[in-house]
C-alpha cells in the first residue's frame, strides 16, 4: 500500500512537472518537479527541501534527480541486455539453420 501511495505521488509529481514546465524541451515526461528544480539550480528547491524537511543528506530534491539518473541508467543496462540477448539468439538462429551471416 505504501508503494502504490509512493508511486502515485511521483506520477503527480512528474503530471505537474510537465504541466509547469516553460518550455517542455527542458524536460521529459518523467521527470519530477524536484528532480528538474534541481537539476536546473532553480529558486523553488529550498522550498521543496523544506516541505520534505526529514529529508536530510542529500535533500529531497537532490534526491529525487540521483533517483531518476540510477532509474535511467538501469533501465538503458536492462534495454542492453535484451539487445545483446537477441543478436545471440539471432547468431544461434543462423547458426543451426545455416543460414547465411
Amino acid at each position: 500500500m505504501i508503494q502504490r501511495v509512493q508511486m502515485l505521488g511521483s506520477a503527480l509529481s512528474q503530471l505537474l512537472n510537465v504541466a509547469t514546465a516553460r518550455d517542455l524541451r527542458d524536460t521529459g515526461s518523467n521527470e519530477s518537479v524536484s528532480a528538474r528544480l534541481h537539476r536546473q539550480r532553480r529558486r523553488g528547491e529550498k522550498f521543496i527541501d523544506a516541505v520534505f524537511f526529514w529529508q536530510r543528506d542529500p535533500g529531497h530534491c537532490e534526491r529525487a534527480f540521483q533517483n531518476d539518473v540510477f532509474d535511467a541508467v538501469a533501465l538503458l543496462a536492462e534495454v542492453e541486455m535484451r539487445s545483446v540477448d537477441m543478436t545471440a539468439k539471432r547468431a544461434n538462429v543462423r547458426a543451426t539453420t545455416g543460414a547465411a551471416t
